[in-house]
């Protein structure tokens, strides 16, 4: 289990109001379709077939086509094996947010179901489902289904089913707010209140609202599992430093342009995903993003995409640093935004700029120094607690300073380079030349060499390498244990804001 997570006082209501606008995650389907796939679903386990169960996020409790096809096309083709896949009916209420009215026949049907009601609802049916197929299949979660799937891994691994083989049960996850590498419900935990001090010593709720924040991040062990977060979704990817509040907003506004649209991606923006690497039995997949905070930019064609380009490097370059992210390429990396048709089609839009150059780095769990931080030594063998270390919140982020400096000069050249490249592509009818690739590429170079931004890089490896060198036998003297992790922790403000929702929780709240 991990350890509690930071909240400053000022920053619980954002946690408040990330947690309530998720029940904007996806649509209705019909009772009908649910009927259907149930028969379906009877009719292949009396065949004894192999089976994969797609669950909708809050508000799709009956998942039916176009959603439940889109979802396999994009997420689930790598399982060859499972390719009898249905809609699983689970509740996937939030209310007073989201609410289903009970037909008139049925009165005591699931109606008025909080999120924690719903959540223990799914898991008991998710439970029935994978027990009728020998807990063998493929499991499918987006948003509260992810819950649903994390808290039955969970169960599945304290209690082992007699005769089961875990290994054979597949989970792939979208939009995981338990994702370990920074969910909301990961970030905000409280599993023991206030410990001592707590009037009633049990795992907490968020009060009124019923959402838990006592469940353990997903796991990353006992099962192959593929975890895939859109870049910004405040839901899957919340800040580390709840301080940075262009992060915070920029992240709530992901909530709404980010977290509803992963079923709707093209095959060519999916591809686009970062490949983070593996813990345990757990694969990490990112996928890039424009900032949520200027997507009505980046969706106002070619002149929004000029003053997104002209405002996008710096936003980004702050807003990434309440990641623990340096911002600078030469250690994370330039990904790609692919172009797409606005957020009302769903997925990551990119300028002409983006779709070619790409932007530095990214919300992706790094450390300042590119590694992508687990609490272990080794990630190949870490657990669950391990990872979970990674989305500690704190009050600022450490980080290198000279990877900072490069990062703000970076974010200069960009603020030229991309607006630039964007008229270039404008009088092209939208498309960038290899002429004008060759320009912007020879713009570029010359740039960070003129501004001292190689220069910059040399020396911080060239220090790094020596540091590394002398400390390695005293690994807490090392780069990465001075440079990484938040700068002040946070136990008394947790431990206050526990004690907040402590006494509410004890007067039923």
């Amino acid at each position: 289990m991990p350890g509690p997570r930071l909240r400053s006082p000022g920053n619980v209501l954002l946690a408040i109001v990330c947690v309530v606008v998720m029940g904007v995650a996806s649509m209705l389907t019909s009772a009908f379709v649910f009927g259907v796939n149930a028969l379906i679903a009877e009719a292949k386990l009396l065949a004894n077939e192999d089976l994969g169960w797609i669950m909708g996020g809050t508000g799709n409790p009956d998942p039916g086509p176009p959603y439940t096809t889109d979802v396999e096309n994009l997420y689930l083709s790598q399982f060859p094996g499972y390719q009898n896949f249905i809609g699983l009916h689970t509740p996937e209420e939030f209310c007073p947010i989201v609410c289903f009215p009970a037909p008139a026949d049925d009165p005591s049907s699931w109606s008025t179901m909080n999120f924690g009601t719903s959540v223990a609802t799914g898991v008991s049916i998710l439970n029935n489902a994978l027990a009728g197929n020998g807990y063998e299949g493929t499991i499918f979660g987006y948003s509260q289904s992810a819950t649903i799937a994390t808290q039955e891994m969970d169960n599945l691994i304290a209690n082992p089913p007699a005769g089961a083989d875990l290994s054979n049960l597949n989970v792939t996850l979208v939009g995981d707010p338990n994702n370990p590498l920074g969910g909301i419900l990961d970030r905000f935990q409280f599993p023991d209140g206030i410990k001592a001090f707590s009037l009633e010593p049990v795992p907490q709720h968020l009060p009124f609202l019923n959402v838990p924040l006592s469940i353990p991040p997903t796991p990353t062990d006992t099962f192959p599992t593929d975890i895939y977060t859109g870049e910004y979704d405040g839901f899957a990817n919340f800040p580390q430093d709840p301080l940075n509040i262009l992060g915070d907003i920029n992240a709530i506004i992901g909530m709404q342009t980010v977290h509803p649209f992963y079923p709707d991606l093209t095959p060519v923006q999916l591809a686009s995903a970062i490949d983070l690497g593996t813990i345990g039995d757990t694969n990490f997949y990112d996928i890039p993003e424009n900032l949520p905070i200027l997507a009505f930019l980046y969706d106002g064609g070619p002149v929004g995409q000029f003053f997104g380009d002209t405002f996008s490097p710096f936003l980004r370059l702050i807003i990434d640093w309440g990641y623990g992210n340096a911002g600078d390429p030469a250690v994370d990396g330039n990904y790609t935004v692919p172009l797409g048709g606005g957020n009302a089609d769903g997925g990551p839009d990119g300028s002409p700029y983006e779709a070619v150059h790409g932007v530095a780095g990214g919300p992706w769990a790094e450390t300042p120094l590119g590694t992508l931080w687990d609490g272990s030594t080794d990630p190949s063998t870490a657990t669950a607690s391990e990872v979970a270390s990674s989305g500690v919140a704190g009050l600022l982020e450490k980080m290198d300073p000279l990877q900072l400096l490069a990062g703000l000069e970076n974010a200069g050249i960009q603020t030229f380079v991309g607006p630039f490249t964007d008229i270039l592509a404008d009088i092209n009818n939208g498309t960038l030349s290899t002429g004008d690739i060759d320009i912007m590429n020879g713009i570029t170079n010359l740039l960070q060499h003129v501004t001292g931004y190689d220069l910059i890089n040399s020396l911080d490896q060239g220090l790094l390498t020596v540091w590394s060198d002398l400390t390695a036998n005293l690994p807490a003297l090392g780069p990465d244990a001075i440079l990484d992790g938040p700068l002040i922790p946070g136990q008394p403000l947790i431990d206050l804001v526990g004690l907040g929702f402590d006494l509410f929780n004890f007067f039923g709240a």
